[in-house]
């Protein structure tokens, strides 16, 4: 009997030791991008304060998630114009080498109330998954277009 104990607390730990490093929250990157991007997207005068950065994790892939409070005179039926999106997520990648797999929005305004991007997002060219995140190589080629 007290082989099997031996042998099962030694295949825990091998697969405690296996999956470990892949479950911390912990990023393995530069996180000066949790100052720098809140700072620049309140200077960028696109009308957000409050402005947020952190990277979750879910599962083994990392989103960028940039946030903040929106001025609600640009919201129309919670949705924003296409081009404010894309000079967001510009202003927020600029310069910024941020290694996550997805990156993703959560703009509030009024009173509990968030942006749907969904739709802006696809006007952009992504294309959204269930949890309204985009892919960083997505989210990097938004950045580079000139919709102006």
């Amino acid at each position: 009997m007290t082989r099997k104990i031996r042998l099962a607390a030694l295949v825990g730990t091998a697969i405690f030791t296996a999956l470990a490093p892949g479950c911390s929250q912990t990023p393995f990157h530069d996180d000066s991008y949790e100052a720098e991007i809140p700072v620049a997207l309140e200077a960028a005068d696109l009308g957000i304060s409050d402005a947020s950065a952190s990277a979750t994790l879910d599962g083994f892939s990392e989103t960028l998630v940039v946030g903040g409070r929106i001025d609600s005179s640009v919201v129309i039926e919670k949705q924003v114009p296409p081009q404010l999106i894309q000079r967001v997520i510009s202003v927020a990648l600029d310069g910024r080498d941020v290694d996550t797999s997805y990156f993703g929005l959560a703009l509030s305004f009024g009173q509990y109330e968030f942006v749907d991007t969904d739709l802006a997002f696809t006007a952009l060219g992504a294309n959204p998954r269930s949890d309204g995140s985009i892919t960083m190589e997505e989210a990097e080629r938004i950045a580079r277009e000139d919709l102006d």
